[in-house]
């Protein structure tokens, strides 16, 4: 495959691309901020809304499956019409949304509004990057998709804390209600400062979007139930069947067309291959230890929720801190292959580490969260040169398609994580609730996630050298 052409970049002065990034950042930290400020508020709901926790999880869990839908449709949209049009009609779309969930009076409305949130966000998180990629000369590339990270590591560590202020200060309903300004005010931002973009003359995809969508819904479904279905039960079977079929279908249609959703031609790359096997596995990596977490500091340590949220803050703290610097790195040195690697090796290491710190839960609180800030350096290191690598890799008429696929990677590689990382714990805990079981569930779910995190570097090491500024 020829290698990328050069993406054409604003004058060095145009102070519009600073301006682009201002509200690609807020929209980014905005739909972050309110995938994690939720899960606060789950107990709230339930008693306000006199529902159960089954009920009310699916505020949290309709969100998810809507965003990791519809992300790589969205992406492909943004090639077809437009960043600009994606991201500010995505702005808008989750600003109304947000405004139906701080009005409605019940699960299944809320339930709803959450699914049209996560079609803004879908939008959103799809056409940020490819935003960026085009509006900063490759130079830049690394340092600017860090300060996005930096965007997305601050809003999953203030979720808990502005959720439990927000709440306890005022209501529920005033989690959602900020994002209505911020988004109309971002959206107005964004159509002065990003460039409109001619229609492509490539058509969309519908059939084949259909079948993508719902082949990531019950792809996600399965991988969010499986620990309560259990993994050999029916439901679970049916649905990993109905995965598969989907799949292949969605598969034979993309032969067929002209302009498929997914340039299946990409992946013939392997820059773009291998950075993007390697951004899914290091989230599995993640997600292996991130879901049991809790489990182990409540049961094995005794921690209060306050004292847990203090633990857990260390990794997306220290993630936030390390993202723009690892950025700038690879920028500075005209390289992202060996700085990623060491991230993804890194977080082998730390993990492992982990597993011998957790094992008969004789870890206290300070270990922990000094190892849980050791895997955010680990995280951190890897994501932007990662990221500055497949965006880099592809040509400008697909950056949308890899910017939907950078956060599709994201999504699925932690809920993949959640699943195997789950599984693990409950295999080696034994349903348990003692001290002694939490953690052997948690050293297990750590090595699980350590190998992950070798297999994330493998392929980094794989894809074979690339500069931080794409080829000519």
């Amino acid at each position: 495959m020829p290698p990328p052409k050069s993406m054409p970049s604003p004058p060095e002065g145009n102070p519009s691309r600073h301006v682009a990034f201002a509200a690609v950042a807020i929209g980014t930290f905005m739909s972050t901020l309110d995938a994690s400020v939720v899960n606060i508020a789950l107990p709230t709901l339930a008693r306000d809304f006199g529902a159960d926790l089954g009920q009310v999880e699916w505020v949290v869990l309709s969100y998810l499956l809507a965003l990791s839908a519809l992300l790589l449709n969205a992406g492909r949209l943004v090639d077809v019409i437009g960043q600009r049009r994606v991201y500010t009609t995505g702005l808008l779309v989750f600003g109304i949304a947000s405004g139906a969930c701080a009005l409605s009076g019940s699960v299944i409305p809320l339930v709803i509004a959450r699914v049209v949130q996560g079609v803004g966000g879908a939008m959103m998180n799809a056409a940020g990057p490819a935003i960026l990629t085009a509006a900063y000369p490759p130079a830049q590339r690394g340092r600017v998709l860090g300060l996005v990270g930096l965007a997305v590591s601050a809003g999953l560590a203030a979720g808990p804390a502005v959720g439990g202020f927000i709440i306890g200060a005022l209501s529920w309903h005033w989690i959602f209600l900020p994002n209505v300004p911020i988004s109309f005010v971002a959206a107005f931002v964004a159509s002065r400062a990003v460039p409109a973009a001619a229609l492509s003359k490539e058509r969309f995809d519908v059939a084949g979007s259909i079948l993508l969508g719902l082949f990531l819904t019950a792809l996600m479904l399965l991988l969010t139930q499986v620990h309560v279905w259990g993994v050999w039960s029916a439901k679970s079977g049916a649905l990993l069947a109905l995965s598969l079929g989907l799949l292949i279908a969605f598969l034979i249609v993309e032969k067929r067309v002209r302009a498929p959703v997914i340039d299946l031609g990409l992946f013939r790359n392997r820059l773009f291959t291998g950075s993007a096997a390697a951004g899914f596995l290091v989230f599995v990596t993640l997600g292996a230890v991130n879901l049991v977490m809790p489990f182990y500091l409540t049961r094995a340590l005794g921690l209060s929720t306050t004292e847990m949220g203090l633990v857990l803050t260390s990794l997306p703290v220290v993630l936030a801190v390390v993202s723009p610097f690892s950025g700038w790195l690879s920028d500075r040195l005209h390289s992202t292959r060996g700085i990623a690697s060491t991230g993804a090796i890194l977080a082998a290491v730390v993990l492992v580490l982990l597993r011998f710190a957790v094992h008969d839960a004789v870890a206290d609180a300070v270990t922990v969260a000094a190892l849980l800030g050791g895997l955010g350096l680990a995280i951190g290191t890897f994501q932007s040169p990662n990221n500055s690598a497949v965006m880099g890799s592809v040509r400008a008429e697909r950056l949308g398609t890899a910017g939907g696929l950078l956060a599709s990677m994201r999504v699925t590689g932690l809920l993949v994580g959640n699943a195997v990382g789950g599984a693990a714990f409950l295999a080696a805990s034994g349903g348990s609730t003692a001290p002694a079981a939490a953690a052997k569930g948690l050293a297990l779910s750590s090595l699980v996630g350590a190998a992950t995190g070798l297999l994330a570097a493998t392929a980094s090491l794989a894809r074979g050298p690339s500069a931080a500024r794409p080829s000519t």
